[in-house]
């Protein structure tokens, strides 16, 4: 079922739910209240025809006259029905009511209780009746009561008009309310339905789908992130595409090139004097094709599985001079110079020394790419205020990164703006296999670059003490 029947299927069940429960509360509370009205008028009235028997008493004779006349004009006036009764029960004025109600049901009015009770006219058009009965006095007893009563048919009209009133008003409440929910549900399901089909085409390989966004609520704000999403995919296709075509070109030229010396070497075009010189051309370029497969290894173990550390004790600083001079010849060449700093003459880690020497040798090599001829790189260590940590730093004089580059430099194959990188062999996975390694060392590497006047990469290594 689409989201959006359920969402409608939801609201309204719960608003007719709502809605029946405010319909009985509201039609108890309806009944409650002209019920209880309508005793407080019974009750005034039969308490005034009470007080008419005590006043209409001279000297003990009654005036029967005023009474009637009295009790006649409440029962045209105000269509109420009025008997009177005497201490023993016996019907003395009866006008409107008959026998209405069971007389144990008046005991209490002997009491000089006020008595409301439903009774039973002698009329069928006037089946039931709301009856209050008031007793009066003379002489300081209890002489009779003043029953008066009143036909719960024009009650319950009255009632049934508000119930009918209020289920109009409930019946155009819920249609508006359908109305509005119909609108809402469609607004918050369209963008949803428009995801779907966005991730859909997303799936299929068309990275250039994007998401309209037409407010900032958390159906705007996921839009937002959908799209982000869409350009962070795209833009991953980009270097992925990107990388596979370096990397086809990384191993076509080497590759290309060792073909093309073993032919020489097999067909003997090349002078025996000179072979040493292409052998070591060859070793370079093996060379280049392992280091390139290794990366590639690194990476994708790193992204299946999490990073095995094997810690143990070493001094960093021992470890930093046997990987620079590794980079000997690669310096002598482009007359770069290395050198090396360190905090203390000795400083002891407990790390997975292998995975370091490749962080050190990967932030080392890539400073020399991006470092001109006669230029410098430094290797130093500093170690913390509390003892506790040693920072390693590499530091290049080259031509920098912008503001973009540094954000981005330890994405898998992001590689920078290659009009400013004089060595265009890198694969682009160096600095991100450093960044998972220092970070399996629960550490962070930062980057410090200007451009024009080279980068500093630092990360931090626990101290064994």
């Amino acid at each position: 079922m689409r989201i959006f029947w359920k969402q409608l299927l939801l609201y309204l069940g719960t608003i007719i739910i709502s809605f029946l429960i405010l319909a009985l509360v509201l039609a108890q509370g309806i009944r409650n209240f002209l019920t209880e009205q309508k005793l407080r008028e019974l009750t005034q009235l039969a308490q005034r025809v009470a007080i008419s028997m005590e006043n209409f008493t001279v000297h003990g004779i009654f005036n029967w006259h005023l009474l009637a006349t009295e009790i006649m004009n409440i029962y045209q006036y105000t269509d109420a029905m009025v008997m009177i009764i005497d201490n023993n029960y016996e019907i003395v004025i009866p006008i409107g009511l008959g026998e209405v109600v069971e007389w144990e049901e008046l005991t209490p009015l002997m009491q000089g209780e006020t008595v409301a009770v439903f009774g039973t006219a002698n009329q069928p058009e006037l089946s039931r009746l709301l009856i209050v009965g008031y007793p009066f006095w003379f002489d300081d007893q209890i002489a009779g009561a003043a029953l008066v009563g009143f036909s719960m048919v024009e009650l319950e009209d009255a009632i049934s008009e508000m119930y009918r009133i209020t289920l109009i008003a409930l019946i155009g409440t819920g249609a508006f309310a359908f109305i509005l929910i119909y609108i809402s549900s469609k607004a918050i399901s369209r963008p949803l339905r428009q995801m779907s089909e966005a991730a859909s085409v997303i799936a299929g390989g068309d990275f250039d789908k994007r998401l309209p966004i037409r407010s900032s609520d958390e159906v705007g704000k996921l839009a937002s992130q959908f799209n982000r999403m869409a350009e962070s995919l795209q833009e991953q296709e980009r270097i992925r595409r990107e990388f596979i075509a370096n990397l086809s070109h990384d191993m076509r030229s080497p590759l290309t090139s060792m073909h093309g010396f073993l032919t020489a070497f097999s067909d003997g075009t090349i002078p025996q004097a000179q072979q040493p010189h292409y052998l070591g051309i060859i070793m370079d370029e093996s060379e280049r094709l392992i280091k390139l497969s290794n990366n590639i290894l690194d990476i994708y173990r790193i992204q299946d599985a999490e990073i095995k550390l094997s810690e143990t004790q070493f001094d960093i600083n021992d470890l930093i001079r046997k990987t620079i001079l590794g980079f000997e010849k690669r310096a002598l060449d482009k007359r770069i110079m290395i050198t090396s700093h360190f905090a203390h003459p000795s400083d002891i880690v407990f790390a997975d020394e292998e995975k370091i020497r490749r962080a050190i040798y990967n932030l080392v090599d890539n400073a020399i790419k991006f470092t001109p001829e006669d230029g410098e790189i430094t290797v130093e260590t500093t170690v913390g205020a509390t003892n506790e940590r040693v920072f390693i730093s590499v530091s290049d004089n080259g031509c920098g990164m912008t503001m973009n580059e540094q954000k981005r430099v330890f994405d898998r194959f992001y590689k920078g703006d290659p009009t400013r990188n004089e060595d265009k062999m890198g694969s682009g996975l160096g600095l991100s296999i450093v960044k998972e390694f220092i970070r399996a060392h629960e550490g962070t590497i930062d980057v410090k670059s200007e451009e024009g006047k080279g980068s500093v990469f630092t990360f931090a290594l626990k101290l064994h003490n």
